[in-house]
C-alpha cells in the first residue's frame, strides 16, 4: 500500500524525547529506519518554529539505514499543515515522535487502511497513532495549532468517523522468532524510560524455542554485548565476520589438538564464544533496525560450512591425523544426518509456514535436547574434561543420528495428518 509518515515533533518535550538515543540510535532516526524498512514513500518531520528552541533535522544521522526514503522533510509546525498532507490516493501514518511503537503494530495500521486510530484498552492514554487519509486529516487540522490539537480533535471524533483499531487484535505469534510475543507500545518521555524501551526492544529481538545453551546460558551474554556494541559504529555483518573468522580459527585449533590439548581447550572455548557471538548479530541488526537480506543469507549459509568444518577437524584430530578411519567415519555420519536434519525441517518451513520445532510441545521440548551446535559444544568440553572426547564425539554422532530421525519422523507424520497451509492447528 502507498503510505507516507507524519512525525510530530513540534514541542520542545516531543523533540527532548525524540533525540533521546535507544540502543544508541535516536529516537528520531529509528523511527525513520523502521518506515524505510515498511516501505513509505515520504517521511515528514514536523519540528518547533523558529524561536521555541532546538530544530529537528536528520543531520548527523546515519541515513545508509533509511535511504530507500523518497523524501525525508523537516517542516516547521507554524508552517500550513497541506505542506504534509497525503496525496489523494495514499494513507499517511501520523505519530508523535516521543512514542515507540511495536512495528507489528505500525504494519496493522498501514494495512488496515485509512481513518483509523490505535487504542491500547489496558491504559486510558492515547496511543497517539493514526492511520488516516487526506481528507480526515485536513479535518483534524482545520484548527490547528499544534500536535496536541491534532490529537484533541482525535479523541472527540466519533468512531463513524475514524475507527478504531485494538492493539489486542495484532497477531502475537511471530513466525521468525518462533514465540508469541503481545503487541507493545511505550512514550519515551525519560531516562527511565529509555530503559525500559531498551527492555522491550531487547526481549523483542529474542528468538523463543531454543537449545539449552542458547535460552539459558547464552542470553545474558549476548544482550550485554548487544548493548555495548550499539553504542559503537560496528555494524550486525562485522559481528557476523568476527564470529566467521573466530569459527575457522576454531577449526585450527581443533585439528591442531592432537599436538597439545590446550589447543583443543582453546578450540571449544573459542566455539561457545561463537555461539554467543551467533545470537548478538541477529539481536543487535533487530534492536538497531538494521536487518538486511544479505546479513540474513551471509550468516545463516556459512553457519553450515564452518560448523561442518568442526566435525572434520575433530575426526582429523582423534583419528591421528588420517592414521585410523573411525573417526572419519564419525565426522561422516554427523555431517550426512546434520543435512538431513536440515532438510526435514527446512521443508517443513517452507511447507506449513511455521519451523518444525515450534509446532507442539513435543517439538519444542526436544529443540533444546536435540543434537544443536551449541548442545554439541558443552557435550565435547565435557568429554574433553573428563578426557573421554573419543566417546563424547561418538555420542554427538549418535544424538545427530536420533535428532535427524525424530525430526523426519515427526514431519512425515504430521504431513499425513494434512495440516492447513497455515498451521491453524498448531499448539501454543
Amino acid at each position: 500500500m502507498k503510505f507516507s509518515v507524519v512525525i510530530f515533533a513540534d514541542t520542545e518535550a516531543i523533540a527532548a524525547g525524540a533525540a533521546r538515543p535507544v540502543y544508541g540510535i535516536p529516537l528520531l532516526e529509528r523511527h525513520l529506519r523502521v518506515f524505510s524498512s515498511l516501505g513509505a514513500r515520504r517521511v515528514s518531520v514536523v519540528g518547533p518554529p523558529p524561536g521555541r528552541g532546538s530544530q529537528v533535522g536528520i543531520d548527523g544521522f546515519d541515513e545508509r539505514w533509511f535511504e530507500d526514503l523518497h523524501a525525508v522533510d523537516c517542516v516547521r509546525s507554524d508552517e500550513s499543515p497541506a505542506r504534509w498532507l497525503p496525496e489523494a490516493d495514499e494513507t499517511a501514518l501520523v505519530l508523535d515522535a516521543r512514542y515507540l511503537f511495536d512495528p507489528r503494530v505500525m504494519r496493522a495500521m498501514i494495512d488496515g487502511g485509512s481513518n483509523r486510530k490505535a487504542v491500547d484498552p489496558a491504559v486510558r492514554e492515547s496511543c497517539r497513532l493514526l492511520a488516516a487519509d487526506a481528507g480526515l486529516l485536513a479535518e483534524l487540522t482545520a484548527s490547528w495549532s499544534g500536535s496536541e490539537s491534532l490529537w484533541q480533535a482525535l479523541d472527540a471524533a466519533p468512531e463513524s468517523v475514524c475507527s478504531v483499531y485494538d492493539l489486542r487484535d495484532t497477531e502475537p505469534y511471530i513466525v521468525d522468532l518462533r514465540r508469541s510475543l503481545p503487541p507493545w507500545w511505550l512514550v519515551v518521555d525519560s531516562e527511565r524510560k529509555v530503559r525500559r524501551a531498551e527492555g522491550l526492544l531487547i526481549d523483542a529481538a529474542q528468538k523463543g524455542t531454543l537449545d539449552f545453551p542458547a535460552e539459558y546460558i547464552h542470553p545474558p551474554l549476548e544482550n550485554l554485548l548487544t548493548k555495548w556494541i550499539s553504542a559503537s559504529a560496528v555494524t550486525p555483518n562485522q559481528v557476523t565476520t568476527l564470529s566467521v573468522v573466530l569459527a575457522f580459527v576454531t577449526t585450527g585449533l581443533l585439528a591442531a589438538g592432537q599436538l597439545a590439548t590446550g589447543y583443543l581447550f582453546a578450540g571449544l572455548i573459542i566455539a561457545f564464544a561463537v555461539g554467543v557471538l551467533d545470537g548478538v548479530d541477529g539481536k543487535l541488526a533487530r534492536v538497531t533496525v538494521r536487518c538486511t537480506r544479505f546479513g540474513d543469507r551471509y550468516e545463516h549459509i556459512l553457519d553450515v560450512v564452518w560448523e561442518l568444518t568442526w566435525y572434520w577437524a575433530l575426526g582429523w584430530m582423534l583419528s591421528g591425523g588420517g592414521a585410523v578411519v573411525g573417526p572419519f567415519v564419525l565426522s561422516t555420519v554427523i555431517t550426512l544426518f546434520y543435512l538431513l536434519d536440515k532438510a526435514a525441517t527446512g521443508m517443513f518451513k517452507s511447507r506449513q509456514g511455521i519451523e518444525l520445532f515450534d509446532y507442539e510441545p513435543v517439538d519444542r521440548f526436544f529443540r533444546r535436547i536435540g543434537a544443536r551446535r551449541n548442545t554439541n559444544v558443552l557435550l565435547l568440553l565435557a568429554g574433553t574434561s573428563a578426557g573421554m572426547l573419543e566417546e563424547a564425539f561418538t555420542f554427538v554422532a549418535i544424538w545427530t543420528v536420533i535428532t535427524a530421525a525424530f525430526h523426519w519422523t515427526r514431519a512425515i507424520w504430521l504431513f499425513s495428518k494434512h495440516m492447513p497451509a497455515d498451521g491453524a492447528n498448531r499448539s501454543v
